[in-house]
């Protein structure tokens, strides 16, 4: 990125504004290559001169919601996750105190070039001001174990209850400012994937877990269905509206499903064939258990489904799964599906109404 060439010069004023002019066009760019859900979740861009560098988030009052930042400096360009709000704190470490191992496993498939980084600031009294006090965690996010991760988040939950305190937390990767250069505009390719692999940290952030709500339609009994009676029912199409990816090679991918009624009433959300590679132990595979959050819900049995002719991946939801499908959603509604490959036996879809 022609941003780095900027510090080398001999005027500060003219290098910094030279400077933000390209990271200015790197964020605009950026945006604009995003997939729309992402674009849909992350609206509002800009320049930070105040951050020296620029952003992407959901509202335009930057700090008040989960965003990501990008920081260009003489030898380093950082991707950064933050989420700084106290009140926003409070509920995204409610929901991570919920279930700490999976935020856990989600840090540790960010990879060990991620850092997590966890402060504890003094608000002061007066001016409102934040003080550094001290680091809870900045280390490598291989380097949390079970036990320090439950021990850190515990913490940061009961100092940020306090009114004195303030507990920011901060994911982040850093390139060597001459790696980035030499991408040139490959930058953006690289820069999505890494967004898209922060996905489920940014909602478990965001608190939107805790905040899931169903319709308030009265449950009615549910038949008890067999995994084969629900395969052999007609294959309704979904909508792909999401750009395919080669999912085979990721440890994570997200869907936007459109339901029929066809679906809420079998209890069933169709894929596509595109995806059946990630779910397939080998060539042979047909069926694969899986885990199923949705809402409060946690179930183990639910499972994905190989449909011939055309290999579509299904996934078949057990009744009381469908009793949620049926709860949640009405005709023609979009299910955000975000498959997670949490170890080699163990594969976790995330069901949450599409924003």
């Amino acid at each position: 990125m022609p941003v780095f060439a900027a510090f080398g010069w001999a005027g500060e004023e003219a290098a910094l504004k030279f400077a933000y002019s390209q990271l200015e066009q790197f964020i605009t760019l950026l945006h604009a290559r995003l997939p729309t859900s992402l674009q849909g979740e992350l609206p509002v861009f800009g320049l930070s001169k105040e951050g020296r560098g620029v952003y992407l988030a959901a509202d335009p009052d930057v700090e008040s919601q989960v965003h990501i930042a990008f920081y260009a400096r003489p030898l380093s360009f950082e991707l950064q996750l933050a989420v700084t709000n106290k009140d926003l704190l409070t509920r995204a470490l409610k929901q991570i105190e919920k279930d700490t191992p999976l935020v856990r496993q989600l840090l540790l498939r960010l990879g060990p070039e991620w850092t997590l980084h966890v402060q504890q600031l003094l608000l002061d009294e007066k001016s409102g001001e934040r003080v550094y006090h001290q680091d809870l965690f900045k280390d490598s996010v291989s380097a949390l174990d079970d036990v320090t991760a439950v021990d850190l988040f515990s913490k940061a939950a009961y100092l940020n209850s306090e009114d004195k305190w303030v507990t920011p937390i901060y994911v982040s990767q850093r390139f060597q400012a001459e790696q980035v250069a030499a991408m040139g505009p490959a930058i953006l390719g690289v820069m999505t994937e890494r967004i898209d692999l922060l996905r489920p940290l940014m909602r478990i952030l965001s608190g939107q877990a805790a905040r899931r709500q169903t319709k308030g339609v009265a449950r009615r009994p549910v038949k008890e269905r067999t995994p084969a009676a629900v395969a052999a029912a007609p294959v309704a199409k979904s909508q792909d509206v999401q750009p395919k990816v080669d999912v085979e090679e990721l440890q994570q991918f997200t869907y936007l499903a459109e339901l029929k009624p066809l679906h809420i009433r079998r209890g069933f959300i169709n894929m596509t064939p595109h995806h059946w590679p990630f779910f397939a132990i080998s060539a042979r595979t047909e069926t694969r258990k899986v885990t199923v959050v949705a809402g409060s819900l946690r179930d183990k049995e639910c499972a994905v489904w190989r449909l011939q002719p055309e290999n579509q991946a299904r996934l078949v939801l057990t009744p009381r799964v469908q009793v949620w499908l049926e709860d949640t959603f009405t005709s023609n509604d979009h299910v955000q599906i975000t498959v997670t490959k949490m170890s080699e036996d163990e594969i976790q879809i995330v069901l949450e109404p599409a924003n």
